[in-house]
């Protein structure tokens, strides 16, 4: 695989970022959905997120799956154990191919998972060969978001499933100017700029211009609060003590995503959206 600079911040970022995944989100990487009418814990409620993926993808044994940014083979490994499916995870990051083989050999189900070192914007699957494609807040990493979903378009085959759950911005006229500098400015920390082309009222347009079909919108942000205020808890101290008064957001990126996307959220300037489609 190629390493271009950018995927060379992503890595970088994954790295140092590795205990506080381990720690606060059992080597998780996406939030939880917390559906109203029950009362979940987080690790239920990333596991009610990962059986979305399956619902919405509406999977079955027979399905070859790619999961694009599979971080650390947690929604792969789960996903095959239940539907029984076949599905290759691809990252960028050395350690998570590691990682997710490592889970699936504990989990005993090797056989019916892959992991690669890939960029999802430049696989190396041929054409058509995947009967569905997830990805599961991964898609700000793209350098080139068009460019990675013509990639997706590209390895499904005809009638092929797509979901992607992502968050997705307000316009740029809604924010305020302190909020679209700070907010560019971790998004450029993280290596999440592709996030700028993932607009909530635009995306689904931006999607269908790609060539996909039957594309349906929903907005799940009430259902994703309590992890994005879980974070922000924790967050907050270091975040309004520390981190704000000396300036030193590139040094704790993630303790300052917590507490500053809670508060955009809270501004109606960013949202959660699941995305579906078929080619």
């Amino acid at each position: 695989m190629k390493e271009s600079n950018y995927i060379k911040k992503i890595q970088n970022y994954y790295q140092v970022s590795k205990l506080g995944y381990n720690v606060l989100m059992r080597g998780s990487k996406h939030f939880g959905f917390y559906p109203k009418e029950k009362n979940l814990n987080e690790k239920q409620a990333q596991i009610f997120m990962q059986d979305l993926i399956g619902k919405k993808l509406d999977l079955s044994f027979q399905d070859r799956v790619l999961d694009a940014g599979c971080g650390q083979g947690i929604v792969s490994t789960y996903l095959a154990k239940k539907y029984d499916c076949k599905i290759h995870g691809i990252t960028v990051v050395k350690f998570e191919v590691e990682k997710s083989k490592a889970l699936a050999r504990r989990l005993r189900i090797s056989e019916k998972t892959n992991y690669s070192l890939m960029d999802y914007s430049n696989m190396k699957f041929k054409n058509s060969y995947f009967d569905c494609v997830y990805i599961i807040e991964a898609l700000s990493h793209s350098e080139d978001v068009k460019r990675t979903l013509k990639e997706f378009y590209r390895v499904l085959k005809e009638k092929g499933r797509i979901t992607l759950f992502e968050y997705t911005l307000a316009n740029d006229k809604n924010f305020s100017e302190r909020d679209r500098k700070m907010m560019y400015r971790l998004l450029k920390i993280v290596a999440s700029e592709g996030l700028k082309d993932i607009r909530g009222d635009e995306f689904q347009k931006f999607i269908k211009n790609i060539g996909f079909k039957k594309i349906k919108k929903e907005n799940v942000t009430e259902n994703m609060k309590p992890s994005l205020r879980r974070l922000r808890n924790y967050a907050f101290l270091p975040y309004y003590f520390f981190i704000k008064p000396l300036n030193l957001q590139e040094k704790f990126p993630n303790v300052s995503m917590a507490v500053e996307f809670y508060n955009m959220e809270k501004k109606d300037l960013i949202h959660y959206h699941i995305f579906t489609a078929s080619k």
